[in-house]
């Protein structure tokens, strides 16, 4: 069997020697490294930044009890003598933190990641020396052949420009894929509540990942299952607590050394997917399966090596600059010059080996990690958080809340004082009861002087009072206030106001979307088309081309503009502006505004020209715009039309029921004639009754008679005046007396 020989510069090894050397370089440079990243680790925890991130996270869960931080400051400081507290004081939390980031998370997210539009966009760049053939009319020729193309310098040019924005469309069209594939807004969604709770959010990318696909091809007749592989860029969201930035670098991390990156929860399957991935060292990643996961922990400036019990690996990845000498070590080379031979690469670190050696993937050797803060520190990397802005009002309406729950106590039952041996209770227990009986010596005459309840002021309009201004001051120093969380308050009724008071209230997101901007979008895009540019063989895709980081310049103002654009349809319907707009962007936008996907509703260029051409063979094609304008006048005419039927038909319903009120008089009227019949039958059978009875009894004379008849007779005619006249009212005034 032929030994195989490696040559590395002047030296010539066997295989087993060259992976000997190899190993025992490896062991040599993760010294270097892990002795780095020790110090870097316990910089920043010695900086004051992770015990702000540990507040932030108490103000945001609200996870502020007084004794476990007693605890844990124990634990850092040693026991100490702690001040006497009033003990049972209440300890409730009013949480304004967590409303108000996730108010600041939310916000942001929309106006970032819209559903149906993206924050960026990439266009071709400028060509200085296009400009002399805009607009020029003088014949061109081929450089090569010399003869005439039959174009214009103006037609050349545009055909120029019109290509780029063709291979611009496409190297768009190939980053989104690749953002969607690793779920960008998602990962953009982690970043932004990172920078809204801790102050620090970072974005790892574009870096190469392993996908693996399968799909169903038809061979010969039977379905088989066809895996296929590939090397594709990513882009995640990393928890700051496991990215350690160069303490060199100040307040720009770019400026620093490189950055360390702890992956604490490694699985098998992914380790051995890393395998297949070029630059690492499958035979390192086998002795770290055979051996099980270790983790290394930094505790008192000390690196702690300990097993980890749920079997997942610790991985630390190095990326940044590496020294010459380092170099040297890897390469066992010469010496370099430490101001020319700098290299840019990836170290891969898992348990106390490194696994994987890599030049840098990002070809201008800066750093694939983007950084936003809520509130950029001038002296480091990691920012300040919404939590720390709340954190002073948050004590405060704790404080106040607090005292409200301990007067609460105190003043709602009264504190009673008593002479034991004057005041004895009935059934023998001293237990403060409902309807409890108490007896009094017999040497007491006033029972007040030893028995007394004295009640205590709550104060809660003055506490209350005091919570109230915190909240307004807390709007005030967050830039965030409650209208954005829906609460109206005191905002004006008009529609001109609430725009005002809303387009102010955005004013501090502004500042930070603009931000985001700059310090992402504007770095992280641009490394996708650096990517696509060296490592994708497409030429249809690759251009000069720069990026639009649209957030703070278009999106932002998307909820404005959907407001203008319902109104605006209202006024596009005159005539007078159907030759200036273009209808289907006017439509695709008013469909925007109401959130409703255009291609959901609407019909494509081609079957819109289609139905138009269809429409001309049968006649004349009007303009769609005037038909639309015609059907509206129509419909307007219908609805007059509808409006004078209906008001017709009204007259109609309000004669019927005049004459249906006038026959109900009628009959009321026949029917009290009867009544008033029958009434003077009666009285008339009973006025005879009557005689009869006097004339048989011999108590009446017959002048009385006579006397009697006539008052009868008076009585029936005056009520029969009286009917006559409630019958002439109620015909003629339509009511009766």
């Amino acid at each position: 069997m032929t030994e195989v020989a490696i040559i590395v510069g002047d030296e010539m090894f066997t295989e087993e020697q060259y992976h000997n050397s190899l190993r025992d370089r490896r062991a040599k440079l993760y010294e270097v490294f892990s002795k780095m990243r020790d110090e870097w680790v316990i910089h920043r925890a010695n900086s004051g930044v992770e015990e702000r991130w540990r507040k932030a996270n108490e103000l945001y869960y609200g996870d502020q009890d007084q004794e476990l931080n007693r605890f844990v400051e124990t634990l850092k400081l040693g026991p100490r003598v702690q001040k006497a507290t009033t003990p049972n004081r209440s300890k409730v939390v009013v949480n304004i933190v967590r409303p108000k980031c996730d108010q600041a998370v939310a916000r942001m997210a929309e106006i970032l990641l819209p559903v149906d539009d993206r924050n960026w966009l990439l266009k071709p760049t400028p060509r200085p020396e296009l400009v002399d053939y805009v607009g020029s009319n003088k014949p061109t020729v081929d450089p090569q052949t010399g003869q005439p193309t039959g174009l214009t310098g103006d037609d050349e040019a545009k055909m120029v420009m019109a290509v780029a924005r063709e291979h611009a469309k496409a190297m768009q069209d190939q980053i989104d894929d690749n953002l969607t594939e690793c779920n960008y807004n998602g990962e953009l969604r982690k970043l932004i509540e990172y920078g809204v709770r801790l102050g620090t959010g970072v974005i790892k990318g574009p870096y190469p990942t392993y996908h693996e696909k399968k799909s169903w091809k038809n061979v010969d007749g039977v379905s088989q299952m066809v895996f296929t592989s590939d090397i594709k860029p990513a882009s995640e969201a990393l928890d700051p607590w496991n990215v350690f930035f160069d303490p060199a670098a100040g307040g720009n991390h770019q400026k620093g050394r490189g950055v360390f990156e702890r992956a604490p929860n490694i699985t098998r399957k992914e380790l051995r997917n890393l395998a297949k991935i070029p630059g690492y060292d499958p035979d390192a990643i086998r002795e770290i399966l055979k051996e099980g996961p270790k983790r290394v922990r930094v505790a008192e400036k000390k690196s702690i090596r300990e097993p980890v019990p749920d079997g997942s690996f610790e991985m630390w990845i190095y990326h940044g600059e590496v020294e010459p000498e380092d170099v040297e070590t890897l390469s066992s080379g010469v010496n370099g010059d430490p101001l020319t031979d700098v290299e840019f690469g990836v170290l891969i670190m898992v348990n106390d080996r490194v696994i994987g050696t890599m030049k840098s993937w990002v070809v201008d050797e800066t750093l694939p990690y983007d950084v936003w803060c809520w509130r950029e520190a001038d002296d480091s990397p990691y920012g300040y958080g919404l939590p720390d802005e709340l954190s002073h009002q948050q004590r405060v309406i704790n404080g106040a809340w607090r005292q409200v729950m301990d007067n609460a106590r105190y003043s709602m039952g009264g504190q009673i004082v008593m002479k034991k041996g004057k005041v004895i209770p009935a059934d023998g227990n001293w237990t403060i009861t409902p309807g409890k009986v108490w007896y009094a010596k017999d040497d007491l005459d006033d029972v007040r002087q030893a028995f007394t309840v004295f009640e205590f002021a709550s104060h809660v309009e003055e506490l209350m009072a005091l919570v109230n201004a915190a909240m307004m001051l807390s709007d005030h120093e967050t830039g965030i206030p409650q209208l954005m969380g829906g609460e109206k308050g005191s905002a004006p009724e008009t529609v001109g106001g609430m725009v005002m008071l809303f387009n102010n209230a955005n004013g501090v997101l502004r500042l930070r979307v603009k931000r985001f901007d700059d310090n992402v979008t504007k770095n992280h895009i641009p490394r996708y088309y650096d990517y696509h540019m060296v490592n994708t063989d497409d030429d249809k895709i690759k251009g000069d081309y720069e990026i639009d980081a649209r957030g703070s310049s278009a999106l932002i103002e998307r909820d404005m503009q959907n407001q203008a654009m319902i109104n605006l349809a209202a006024i596009t319907n005159n005539p007078r502006y159907i030759p200036h707009l273009k209808e289907r962007k006017e439509i695709e936008s008013i469909l925007k505004a109401f959130k409703i996907d255009p291609e959901d509703l609407m019909k494509t260029e081609d079957e819109v020209r289609e139905d138009m051409e269809a429409a001309a063979q049968q006649g004349q094609q009007q303009d769609p715009r005037i038909a639309a304008a015609q059907i509206q006048a129509d419909a307007k005419m219908a609805e007059i039309q509808d409006r004078k039927e209906a008001r017709d038909f009204d007259g109609r319903l309000s004669s019927i029921e005049y004459e249906l009120k006038r026959a109900g008089l009628q009959v009321d009227m026949e029917r009290r004639l009867m009544e008033s019949e029958d009434n003077k039958i009666n009285a008339q059978l009973q006025r005879e009754i009557t005689i009869a009875k006097m004339l048989q009894d011999g108590e009446l004379s017959r002048e009385e008679l006579a006397a009697k008849e006539r008052l009868e007779k008076i009585k029936i005619a005056d009520g029969r005046e009286r009917f006559n006249a409630e019958m002439y009212v109620k015909t003629t005034q339509g009511s009766g007396i």
